[in-house]
């Protein structure tokens, strides 16, 4: 609405109340849009230059409802978001493992994990932690200060 119009207390135009006009456009190719204007006029003017053009037009007036982007699609409306995916009630059951894993009961095995860049230790722990070693742990000795001293 325009500043002269609040000023004078005039009453709302059908621009004003609409809340928008919109094209559905289906071209030839197959290619389908949706174009939207806050005037007549505009939506008036876009129609008559697609006229001759091989195309369909389905035109309506209203508020355009657009839907989220993925994973979790929702209806935009001004009133609010409305959810467009059901939650399984029996996905609502408390987990008290905390656990994030793969299911080994859906799962013949894990998923395997790649991290890019990430490469081996290139420390031999079976160096340091054999069994046959009864001073495995003798390797601390020269890093760690004795509490003794």
């Amino acid at each position: 609405m325009t500043e002269e119009r609040k000023e004078t207390n005039q009453e709302k135009t059908v621009d004003d109340v609409v809340g928008g006009y919109h094209a559905v456009v289906l071209r030839a190719d197959g290619e389908l849009g949706v174009e939207s204007f806050d005037t007549r006029d505009e939506l008036v003017a876009r129609i008559k230059a697609l006229v001759d053009h091989d195309v369909t037009v389905f035109s309506f007036a209203g508020i355009r409802l657009n839907i989220s982007k993925p994973p979790f699609r929702h209806l935009l409306t001004p009133w609010g978001n409305l959810p467009l995916f059901d939650i399984p009630k029996e996905s609502l059951e408390p987990d008290d493992t905390g656990y994030l894993g793969f299911d080994p009961i859906h799962l013949e095995a894990p998923p395997e994990i790649k991290t890019p860049g990430a490469q081996k230790s290139s420390v031999n722990t079976g160096d340091f932690f054999s069994d046959e070693d009864d001073n495995a742990l003798n390797v601390f000795d020269n890093i760690l200060p004795d509490p003794d001293s």
